[in-house]
């Protein structure tokens, strides 16, 4: 095969994830994942401009400009890992040789290009070829963390826990002689040690693609299931923990077991009142994101978290202020994105469940026109503040033994998302992907941008409190009066 040919081969499995995008959303969907980056780049890039020296400033936008080139090698070498299907391995000669050549001089590409921004950055060029290689070999090994976190979903959770534990005094005076050790080595040979390091990481980078036996079909089956679940996701909907396997039923075992306790419950006390009707017909209407099973998902999460905190500090690894301390920004990100899951998971169940709302219109005391706008919209409300109340003390516990009562907009922004729940069911549409961004990305706004303010200004914690409930109140109540000027909810999606 020629050069030519090779070079071209590459660009068409380049191509691929952008292609599929455009397939699966149209132009606009496009556009709304560029404002999305710009967003994530863009705003911390203008609030460096504003507020940072001219020395840091650099820095700082060679870290954005890095965080930008390692999400281009995730979404380029998640993709490449889709296109490594067992069938192709063994059927098409030279597909497995083609993915691993695109994805090593990929690699190597943005090695380079991740190596002369920080060169650039820290003025590398004026200290010497030791530390050039120094940010070479740190970039290939940032490039590799990502491919294997992009091959094994479950590594999140070490790196997360790692994070956290690196941070710990007593973990760096325990990790401390391996890594003088490692350094020690690299000095007294650097060009060589540099060299292996490469290529090692080289052939670890080639052995995540298979080749087309047993465990290759089975790891390739794994990953689009779990990917399945996440697309599923994004667009709204939510299957049970069984979906994820063995493990995932043996987790949703009892969740599911207090979610048939409650319709058994319900359905014992059945009666021909709205609100008996009501429940009987959340258990259809939101399925396997009943706020029963989301709730029990939240306490559980927090549990664990819990746990793990408290076997730390039991294990005398860490006092629980140094922990809070150092990992509150990532936990609070964490729950406030569980608790803002039903406004973008709970429309797409509607949408989905559009074919037994008919059947529900049928029973008996179920109401009509505006009373059942009304009614039906309450129970996405409660489910919602729900999940916003069970995270509310995490948040406040957070915000006291971290010190940060920076993470309380984290949760407080998503107040104002509660108006998002109440739309004209009637005319709804296909959840897809890129929709799913949008309540996320408002959230995200108005959390940084509360986030910078307490920042500069603590003292306004009270006056931001009541302009966002000053908001959420607003919103809502022109939302409500809406509900009653809008066409029967139900079935969902018949007007579209």
């Amino acid at each position: 095969m020629s050069t030519a040919t090779r070079a071209l081969q590459a660009a068409l499995l380049l191509r691929t994830p952008w292609q599929w995008r455009r397939n699966d959303g149209g132009l606009w969907a496009f556009w709304l994942d560029t404002a999305l980056v710009l967003l994530l780049l863009g705003a911390p890039a203008v609030a460096m401009l504003i507020w940072w020296p001219p020395r840091l400033l650099l820095i700082g936008l060679a870290l954005l400009a890095s965080m930008a080139l390692l999400g281009l090698w995730a979404a380029q070498f998640a993709t490449l890992l889709r296109l490594d299907h067992p069938h192709a391995a063994r059927l098409v000669p030279g597909h497995s040789r083609a993915l691993r050549r695109t994805a090593l001089g990929l690699w190597l590409v943005m090695m380079a290009l991740c190596g002369s921004v920080a060169a650039l950055a820290f003025g590398l060029h004026d200290s010497g070829w030791r530390a050039v290689l120094l940010v070479l070999m740190g970039s290939a090994a940032a490039l590799l963390a990502v491919a294997l976190l992009t091959r094994w979903w479950w590594l999140w959770a070490g790196v997360l826990l790692f994070w956290v534990l690196l941070s710990l005094p007593t973990l760096q005076l325990a990790v401390r002689p391996m890594t003088t050790w490692l350094q020690g080595h690299w000095q007294a040979q650097p060009l060589t040690a540099t060299a292996l390091a490469l290529v090692a990481m080289a052939v670890v980078l080639s052995a995540l693609f298979g080749n087309a036996q047993a465990a290759h079909a089975r790891a390739y089956a794994g990953r689009e299931r779990v990917g399945k679940l996440f697309r599923a996701g994004a667009a709204g909907q939510q299957a049970t923990l069984a979906a994820c396997g063995r493990w995932g039923e043996w987790l949703g075992a009892p969740l599911q077991r207090l979610a048939d306790a409650w319709l058994a419950r319900v359905i014992a006390g059945a009666r021909n009142q709205r609100s008996s009707v009501m429940a009987r017909a959340e258990v259809v209407l939101q399925g396997a994101r009943h706020w029963v099973l989301q709730l029990s998902v939240m306490l559980f999460v927090q549990l664990l978290l819990a746990l793990s905190f408290g076997v730390l500090v039991y294990l005398e690894v860490a006092e629980p202020g140094e922990i809070f301390e150092h990992g509150h920004v990532g936990m609070s990100i964490c729950l406030a994105s569980l608790a803002i899951a039903p406004v973008v998971g709970l429309p797409g169940v509607l949408w989905a469940t559009r074919r037994e709302q008919a059947l529900l219109m049928l029973l008996p005391g179920m109401p009509q026109g505006s009373t059942l706008n009304r009614a039906l919209a309450w129970q996405p409300m409660r489910h919602y503040l729900l999940m916003w109340a069970a995270t509310l003390p995490a948040f406040m516990l957070l915000a006291w033994l971290g010190k940060a009562t920076q993470v309380l907009p984290f949760l407080g922004a998503a107040l104002p998302l509660a108006a998002w729940l109440w739309r004209d069911a009637s005319r709804l549409r296909a959840p897809r992907p890129a929709q799913s961004v949008l309540p996320y990305l408002l959230w995200l706004v108005l959390a940084m941008s509360s986030l910078l303010l307490l920042r500069w200004q603590p003292a306004v914690l009270l006056p931001w409190l009541l302009a966002v409930l000053g908001l959420s109140a607003g919103l809502l109540l022109w939302r409500w009066r809406r509900l009653a000027q809008m066409p029967q909810a139900l079935p969902a999606g018949r007007l579209a």
